[in-house]
């Protein structure tokens, strides 16, 4: 048996332009993210979003209820 899934993980808005902590490539990341998403999606293939949401009083990105924490629209 065939098991395969599409794990994407902490693909939020941080870590892109204008993000709390921004990441080098970001963008170019997510649009292989997307077109891995686009192929399972269109196979029927179960993917799950893994998010970070920081609940450390002294966390500086991934807070709760920001954009920053939501998943990025390009996945």
């Amino acid at each position: 048996m065939n098991k395969e899934a599409l794990l994407i993980i902490d693909m939020q808005n941080d870590y892109f332009p204008g993000g709390a902590n921004e990441l080098v490539g970001a963008e170019k990341a997510s649009q292989n993210a997307k077109a891995i998403l686009e192929r399972f999606r269109s196979c029927n293939k179960p993917v799950v979003h893994i998010q970070h949401v920081s609940t450390r009083p002294e966390a500086t990105f991934f807070i709760p209820n920001t954009h920053g924490v939501e998943i990025h629209p390009n996945v």
